[in-house]
């Protein structure tokens, strides 16, 4: 088979959402290759909130397929136990960093949470936003 990579974008500015899921986009699973190999890229404006790494295993997912994964690798902020890394108001993610992960997922989304922000629904600017996530695989 040959090499056949693709970089997808999956999440364009999240702006004034609260909470928000990305685009769900085929893993290697889907396209039969092994080696399970993803790495996204999240740049941060700002951003106040949770980002978790969802996958699942079914060909037509379910809400009930999708669980948390956390990445083998970072380059910066490490994902917690709970599934996910964190960013609060008193120090606000501004960068971009790469979260790398090994597993034959057939898809893969990420999902913005904020519900512990704030009243949990009503936006304020001081909450910054994703600007971008890209996934490899």
């Amino acid at each position: 088979m040959p090499i056949n990579r693709r970089s997808i974008n999956m999440l364009s500015a999240s702006g004034t959402d609260m909470n928000k899921y990305s685009t769900e986009v085929k893993g290697d699973s889907y396209y039969g290759y092994s080696d399970g190999l993803h790495s996204l890229q999240v740049i941060y404006d700002q951003f106040v909130g949770r980002l978790r790494i969802q996958a699942t295993l079914a060909i037509t997912p379910e809400e009930t397929d999708w669980f948390d994964i956390v990445p083998t690798t970072t380059a910066g902020t490490e994902f917690n136990a709970l599934g996910f890394v964190q960013f609060n108001s008193n120090d606000p993610a501004n960068l971009a960093e790469c979260y790398t992960f090994t597993g034959n997922f057939t898809h893969i989304r990420v999902y913005m949470d904020r519900e512990h922000v704030g009243d949990g629904s009503t936006y304020d600017s001081s909450y910054g936003q994703i600007r971008q996530v890209i996934l490899s695989a």
